[in-house]
């Protein structure tokens, strides 16, 4: 059993595309805790495994993919034990999720409000009417500017960011949010924007004490945002802990490497290009059993080739694997 303490543990986790051109391994052996009350950042390059593993929790890995290993408990549930029927009393009534692009998540024929309206039906044996009212009530909690007008506009009268904030209140329909899933919540929105969605999913915290899964691959995101952060790379958990001394002090080559492409690294102050991370992500199929940042790592030899590392405590609470971690100066060196 878990910990009594934490809403959702998810214990060696390993998620699988079975594809023509061979076996995918999309998650392997993953390892993270969110208790309640948190924000959790997961972060990466796309294609390292995030949004597989949201998609895990909430039962909504597509075909050809399936979880192969491991254990997800919410709330001292194991949610893989539970049939179809069981694991939808979940999603959307206890974990709600918000999608990276809300106009492939919305539906362009019907009122904004009336999606909301469904959603909060779905949950409430209530009359049509009341449920719309509450829908302009999640309208203005989510700070839309006159939400009962904006209740029934289509999802393209809308700009980018008020799109966004409509997702956030159909999260917020269920009767008992606990897990909050925002994958990517700020993509394709201008910084301005981004900052008012991120500082309103805070806001919202505060409010209703609900945990947060913030995946993203922001650092800057996560600096900003979160309580802890894990670093996932190819599949593979590398790097976690609180997030001021994973920023400050990052043991893993791949996050020293996320940290000095970020243009507010005051290396930069003075110069003219950003430093990228050499290299690209390899492929998932075949993968070897060695590290897979191998092939990119300024730090590599033999052992890393050989075998994926055994952990490596950098601090309290601050783990990273690597066979050769970086020292306290990483980021800056």
């Amino acid at each position: 059993m878990p910990d009594a303490g934490r809403l959702l543990e998810i214990r060696n986790l390993g998620v699988r595309f079975d594809t023509p051109r061979g076996l995918v391994r999309a998650v392997r052996d993953l390892d993270l805790h969110i208790d309640r009350g948190e924000t959790l950042a997961l972060v990466g390059e796309s294609g390292c495994g995030k949004s597989v593993t949201a998609h895990a929790i909430n039962g909504l890995i597509p075909r050809p993919g399936t979880v192969d290993a491991g254990e997800v408990w919410f709330d001292g549930v194991n949610l893989l034990s539970l049939g179809p029927k069981e694991i939808r009393g979940y999603r959307g009534e206890r974990i709600s999720m918000i999608f990276q692009e809300p106009m492939t998540s919305l539906n362009p024929v019907f009122k904004v409000g009336t999606q909301i309206a469904d959603v909060i039906l779905t949950h409430h044996r209530i009359a049509k009417r009341e449920a719309f009212r509450r829908a302009v009530e999640l309208l203005d909690l989510v700070k839309i500017p006159t939400p009962e007008r904006r209740a029934h506009a289509y999802p393209h009268q809308l700009s980018g960011g008020m799109r966004q904030r409509v997702m956030i209140a159909m999260a917020l329909a269920s009767p008992e949010p606990g897990l909050l899933i925002a994958d990517e919540p700020t993509t394709a929105l201008d910084v301005t924007i981004q900052a008012q969605i991120l500082e309103l999913l805070k806001d919202l915290q505060r409010r209703i004490r609900v945990a947060v899964l913030l995946i993203t691959h922001d650092m800057g995101v996560v600096a900003e945002n979160a309580d802890r952060v894990v670093v996932m790379y190819a599949g593979r958990k590398v790097e976690e802990g609180a997030v001021g001394p994973v920023l400050k002090s990052p043991a893993h080559p791949y996050t020293v490497g996320l940290l000095n492409s970020l243009p507010s690294n005051p290396k930069y102050a003075d110069a003219d290009r950003l430093e990228a991370i050499k290299g690209s992500v390899p492929s998932l199929i075949g993968l070897s059993e060695g590290c897979p940042f191998e092939n990119r790592c300024p730090r590599a030899g033999d052992p890393c080739r050989a075998s994926f590392p055994a952990v490596f405590e950098a601090g309290p609470g601050h783990r990273a694997w690597c066979h050769f971690p970086v020292g306290p100066a990483g980021a800056s060196s």
